[in-house]
């Protein structure tokens, strides 16, 4: 078995490729018109200053070795790179061409070259189960294995402070070397997930064509699955590299070291690996082989590329949106999803709702212009607009607000009814261009039954519209158009999600939404877009994911999940607990907003007594009539436990917020008075764990839906068992590319192609 091996950053030179340059003039006139300086001229005289920055190694290294690659005579029958070397070894088995391989080079060295704030460094003498003991004993969350070069040469990565404190844990567990490597970033760990995100998108414009011979993945360990070519060399940039394991794999399928060509202009790097591989572990136990390849044999009949990071859901969803995949972060009240969570997803090409819900407007206007100011143009990104049946006056200065910034789209939530807000927030966006009608105002209604969906999938009440245009509000021209388009350009069908919810079952819930869409699918003519219907609530798993995909959403939408990550904006008690949960560790309590008309919202429970409280409030509620016919008993115990002050002391306070109108309403109906001061307690309880406020960590109110639990799960024993490295992008493309492989799972066993 002939294997050409490709190698990584680290063996770069200036000098490299001198006798390569003149003999391929059109390859390196290619890659100067990409790079937009002289490669020759970077490799063959530096400084090495230059020759060792990241954005300048990587394409250094694949130019030359993919010349050096063109220079041979002899063919391999597998190909392996380590790192950026897989790009090379792309290219010699033809999956990429030269300079589409340059292109995501310049663009992933680019990226990489950001990264600051990281530092590596390499172990040797300890094996990857004790590199993994003492990461673990010492809680080193902050450092990850990297890249596993051979059994007992290691490199870690993270947190530069935390590398470069670490030598002596790894030293005293019995390493004979530690060596801090000179680099700036945490490569090949969570930490480089913005990198990753960014470099998702851009390689979406790519095409990867089958590999001519076997390439062997650096995240795998195994061939390259042509249908996974894409995520796995996304995936690559946060995965640690299993130089190691792939050679094993090799040496068990027959590769000997005299059969190894390693293709790199200077001394061989990692062709003496092979050597150390094969002295210190040998090639892998040929029982392991033998069942992957009876596995491989039975997945082999599912048809290739049948689904893949690249195909689910809708594509016309992800172009009316401009999104890269079909994935949405749902708004979280209160700034949970946070600007840095939009951001983030926007930087990823997906999208993600600021949790305007509960905020008050200067503050939503601050979220806004932070997030305009670190997005670039065009970028996605939309704001939460919740209902306010109560204080519709909340929801006119939100419309205000949304048209001065030119925020083109919303995530419409709680709604019963379509009011008179969203219509004049609609109107303002509508657009006729070339005789069909654009909203450019796009609305993502939140909807949890079939009869809400509809009022969203019908053009706009009429007599809102009326009340518009007599009072000035919009023109009757864009009242004209209002006639002839849908409220909503994407209706999220609301399943078992955290806080409000119906508990309604997706099975039933998606086709009869999907049937009230067809159904209207030819009422809006002269309407340039189409009404896409996604899923949300209870989707934490790619099991999940693939059910709703299965079932006819066009888009998926997650929100308990990213909770517990670094952009969510709660504080890091809630996200502790959080990563701590399971599926059965959630209840129903009273809502807040709403508990006199039986509303309920889903909540942690594990280790909090809110969710029991705010039922005793509720009881108490209903059996009194007023805060002043409150039983000593109970007075004492809701005083005490609850509030830590007397019910007068929390009524002055909630009084001094109160508009005139409302001081009277309340002194008129002792009822609502007493529920004014209940719904302090709620207000109290979210606020304290917003905070971190631990002295109140047993009232926390912390919405959350089974789907983290489920999540948590899936994710235990990876890097992303720890809410400190989830990043809410990350998280998409992971959940994603499973989802993919979920489907071509279930559909392979379906179609009898798998036992």
């Amino acid at each position: 078995m002939k294997a050409f091996l490709f190698p990584g950053q680290g063996a770069q030179r200036v000098g490299m490729g001198a006798e390569l340059f003149a003999r391929f003039a059109h390859q390196v006139a290619e890659a100067d018109a990409i790079l937009g300086y002289s490669i020759a001229d970077l490799c063959l005289n530096g400084p090495m200053e230059k020759l060792t920055r990241t954005n300048f190694t990587q394409v250094a290294l694949y130019v030359v070795s993919a010349l050096k690659f063109l220079d041979q005579t002899e063919r391999p029958d597998v190909v392996l790179g380590h790192s950026v070397g897989e790009y090379a070894a792309l290219f010699a088995a033809g999956v990429v061409d030269f300079a589409t391989g340059l292109k995501l080079v310049k663009k992933r060295g680019e990226l990489m070259d950001r990264a600051q704030g990281g530092g590596m460094a390499a172990v040797i003498g300890l094996d990857a189960d004790q590199i993994k003991a003492v990461l673990r004993q010492h809680d080193l969350a902050d450092i990850h294995p990297a890249n596993f070069n051979t059994p007992r040469q290691i490199v870690l990565s993270g947190k530069r402070d935390a590398v470069v404190a670490a030598e002596d844990v790894f030293r005293a567990a019995g390493a004979s070397h530690y060596v801090v490597l000179p680099v700036g970033g945490a490569f090949h760990t969570p930490f480089m997930a913005e990198a990753q995100a960014e470099f998702a998108g851009f390689a979406t414009q790519f095409t990867f064509g089958p590999p001519q011979v076997p390439v062997i993945s650096n995240v795998t360990a195994r061939p390259h699955d042509p249908a996974q070519l894409r995520a796995r060399m996304v995936e690559q940039i946060t995965a640690p590299v299993q130089w190691c394991e792939s050679l094993r794999y090799l040496l068990a399928k027959g590769m000997r070291f005299e059969d190894v060509t390693e293709i790199g202009d200077g001394p061989p790097v990692v062709k003496p690996m092979v050597r150390r591989t094969e002295a210190e572990a040998g090639p892998l136990d040929p029982a392991i082989l033998a069942a992957e390849e009876q596995h491989q044999a039975v997945a082999d009949d599912t048809p290739a590329g049948l689904f893949s990071l690249g195909n689910l859901g809708s594509r016309r969803f992800c172009d009316d949106f401009r999104l890269t995949h079909p994935y949405v972060c749902g708004a979280m009240y209160q700034g949970i999803s946070s600007v840095e969570m939009v951001v983030r997803m926007g930087r990823a090409g997906m999208l993600a709702f600021f949790g305007a819900g509960g905020l008050p407007m200067p503050e939503i206007e601050a979220a806004i212009e932070a997030i305009r100011a670190q997005l670039p143009e065009n970028a996605p990104f939309g704001v939460n607009f919740i209902a306010h049946v109560n204080h519709p006056h909340l929801e006119d200065q939100l419309v205000d607000l949304l048209l001065k910034h030119g925020v083109r789209v919303i995530e419409a939530s709680a709604f019963m009814e379509v009011t008179i807000a969203l219509v004049r927030w609609r109107a303002h966006g509508l657009r006729r261009e070339n005789g069909r009608i654009m909203a450019h105002n796009r609305i993502m209604a939140k909807v949890s039954r079939p009869d809400v969906a509809a009022a969203f999938l019908a053009p706009a009440p009429e007599k809102l519209v009326a009340k518009l245009v007599q009072s000035g509000a919009i023109s009757a021209t864009q009242a004209e158009m209002l006639a002839q388009v849908p409220m909503a350009d994407a209706v999220t069908v609301e399943s078992d999600s955290g806080g409000h919810t119906d508990q309604g079952m997706p099975f039933t819930l998606i086709p009869a939404v999907l049937r009230v869409r067809d159904a209207g699918a030819d009422a809006f003519p002269n309407f340039a877009g189409r009404v896409h219907v996604g899923a949300g609530g209870g989707i934490g798993t790619p099991e999940a994911a693939a059910a709703v995909l299965v079932l006819g959403a066009e888009y998926i939408v997650t929100g308990s999940i990213n909770q517990a990550t670094i952009e969510a904006g709660t504080s890091d008690a809630v996200k502790d607990m959080l990563e701590a949960a399971a599926v059965h560790d959630m209840t129903t309590a009273p809502s807040g907003e709403m508990f006199e008309l039986g509303s309920k919202v889903q909540v942690l429970k594990k280790g909090l007594f809110f969710p029991a409280r705010a039922e005793k409030l509720v009881a108490v509620y209903r059996q009194f009539e007023s805060l002043d016919s409150i039983d000593a008993t109970t007075r004492r115990q809701l005083e005490e436990r609850f509030f830590q002050r007397p019910l007068m002391a929390v009524w002055d306070d909630v009084r001094n917020r109160l508009s005139p109108e409302d001081i009277e309403r309340a002194e008129r109906l002792p009822k609502h008075k007493m529920a004014l001061v209940f719904r302090r307690y709620f207000k109290n309880a979210s606020r304290w764990a917003l905070d971190g406020d631990t002295t109140h960590k047993v009232d926390f109110q912390i919405h959350c839906g089974p789907a983290l639990g489920a999540f948590n799960q899936w994710v235990a024993g990876t890097a992303l068992e720890s809410w400190r490295n989830r990043h809410v992008d990350d998280i998409a493309l992971r959940l994603l590319d499973a989802t993919a492989q979920v489907l071509n799972q279930r559909f392979a066993v379906l179609t009898g192609r798998r036992p």
